[in-house]
Parts: C-alpha cells; structure tokens; sequence
C-alpha cells in the first residue's frame, strides 16, 4: 500500500512540474510576442517620419517674488524713451518790475514806457526723446539718461495801467543728463535722482520780447549752463515695453539776464519745471 501511494505521489509531481514548466514557458513566449510587436510599430513610425509625442513634464517653479529677485545677477539694459511734456515756467516778478524799453542804442524809449512781467501759470506743450542703460540687481537698478527736450512755458508783460501788452509762449531746446535710483516691484517701479540740463537754443517768440528791453547780443549768453535739478517719477514695466510718469524741477534759474536801460538795469530771473508723459522700449 505504501508503494502505491508513492508511485500515486511520483506520478502527480511529474505531471505538475511538466504543467508549470509548459506555463512558463507561453507566458515568456507571449511576452517575446509583445515586446516584438511594440518594436515593430515603433520601427514603423520612425521609417514613416512620425514623431512619437511623448508628455512632458513642466516644473512649477515654487519660488517666491522676493526669493526670485534674490536669485538675479547683475543684468544690463538698453532702452529708448520718448513722449511729451507739460512745462511751467517761473519768473521773480519782484525784481522783474518797472522794466523800461530801450532803443537800439541802448536809451529808454521817449516817453518813456515801463512794464511789468509777471508769471502765467497755464501748462505748455513740449516733447522729448533720449536713450538710457539700466543697471539692475535683486530689486534695485541705476539709469543713467540721456534726453533731448524742447521745454515750454508762458509769460505776460503788462504795461503801467494794467493792460496786456504781451503774452509770451516761450520755449528752449535742452540736452538734460538724468540720473535716476529705482525700486522695482512687481511691474512697477519707483524712482528719483539727480539731473544735470545743457539749455542750447530759445524760440523767436522768446528772443523778439528780450529785444524790446536790451540793445546787448543775448543769444550766447542768456542761459546759465549747466542748471542742476532733480527728477521722480513712477512706471510700469510690461516686457519689452513700458510707461512712466515723471516730475522734473530745476534748483536754479535756467535764466539770470539783465535787461532794461545801461544806466538802470534789473535782473530778468526764470526758473521751469515739467511733467513728463513717456513710453519706451528696453531690452
């Protein structure tokens, strides 16, 4: 009986062996299948010029606004900046006063005819247009400037009894050196500094009025140079492109002339100042 059961027992573990094997066996068999089959259509695909798309996987930067500011290094700009701008000019109307015209040679007009300037305080148009560097690290940058700007303003003369003898719309040409410290912020930024202006040329409605009250050649001599200043402003910054505001104020007289007759001259003193609307392109 015991051998019975151990030829039973030889029997069956043949069998199962040989089934387990045989498995085996198909499954590899089917895997070499598989693995051929995803060989082939890929050889196909490449033989055809068919790119196989495979996903990629995009990386979200986590970095926070400041950390991304901390991690930039020293970076250089170069941009261009036009627009327009809205001067005022400013005269010392107290020294300015009981101005006496003269002849050509110099002599007060008989009668003599005296008047008195005095300050209008309505915008004039200008335009400017210049190129700059920007120097920026983390949050903060330095824009040296340089700008060629027609500055405007109004003036009035009036005579001994009150009435308008002129109103004059007077402007000069100026080459103007900022220097500006910025702060950025997101899209905006920030900034102030000083400004050193180079006046060059006045307008003829400018020059006829000064040659009612002087016989002197003023056409060299009439601008102080340089006339030192200081600009602010805010801007947003959108790529490539950007806009900005800014306020421009001169410390000193841009003109300190004297005029009137030889013999009794006074001090023709104005000051400007100007709002700048500006566009431009950096890069």
């Amino acid at each position: 009986m015991r051998k019975l059961l151990l030829l039973l027992f030889s029997v069956a573990s043949t069998t199962l062996f040989a089934q387990i094997q045989k498995d085996s066996s198909i499954i590899k068999s089917d895997s070499v299948k598989v693995d051929t089959l995803i060989s082939q259509n890929e050889k196909i695909l490449k033989e055809s010029g068919t790119k196989v798309k495979k996903k990629k996987v995009e990386e979200v930067d986590t970095l926070s606004y400041a950390q991304e500011y901390r991690r930039d290094v020293l970076k250089f700009q170069f941009g261009l900046r036009g627009g327009i701008n809205f001067g005022k000019f400013y005269i010392d109307e107290t020294k300015a006063k009981d101005v006496n015209r003269v002849t050509a040679s110099g002599n007060p007009q008989f009668p003599i005819v005296r008047d008195n300037f005095l300050n209008n305080v309505q915008s004039v148009l200008g335009y400017l247009g210049g190129v700059f560097i920007r120097l920026s690290r983390d949050a903060f940058y330095l824009q040296p400037e340089m700008v060629y700007s027609i500055k405007s303003g109004k003036f009035d003369i009036l005579q001994s009894n009150g009435a308008l003898f002129k109103r004059v719309n007077a402007s000069y040409s100026a080459i103007d050196i900022p220097l500006t410290f910025g702060i950025r912020f997101r899209q905006g930024r920030v900034f102030a500094g000083p400004m050193m202006s180079f006046p060059m040329k006045f307008n003829k409605d400018l020059e006829e009025t000064l040659k009612v009250y002087t016989a002197t050649d003023f056409k060299k001599d009439l601008f102080i140079r340089p006339n030192f200043g200081v600009n602010a402003g805010i801007g947003f910054d959108f790529k490539y492109f950007f806009i900005e505001g800014r306020y421009e104020k001169g410390f000193a007289n841009v003109i300190d002339y004297q005029i009137g007759p030889q013999n009794n001259p006074v001090n023709f003193q104005m000051n400007q100042s100007q709002f700048q609307l500006t566009i431009g392109l950096i890069k």
